[in-house]
């Protein structure tokens, strides 16, 4: 965890104002990732949702010639 003792210290030398900024930029941060998580989970619903046989992942790639 030193690198978050780390940001800890820098957080605090900085001006309230400063500071303040740096925690609400934070604060979108992490709205945006929970955000993204929620999408990537009803993504993953749809696609599973979707009709069709199952390709296994050796098979596309197989295919794609990846």
């Amino acid at each position: 965890m030193i690198a978050v003792e780390e940001a800890l210290s820098k957080l605090r030398s900085l001006s309230p104002d400063r500071s303040q900024h740096v925690l609400a930029l934070i604060e979108d941060l992490a709205e945006l990732q929970a955000f993204e998580d929620k999408q990537d989970v009803e993504d993953a619903h749809a696609a599973l949702a979707e009709p069709g046989e199952d390709i296994p992942l050796e098979q596309l790639a197989k295919e794609l010639g990846v």
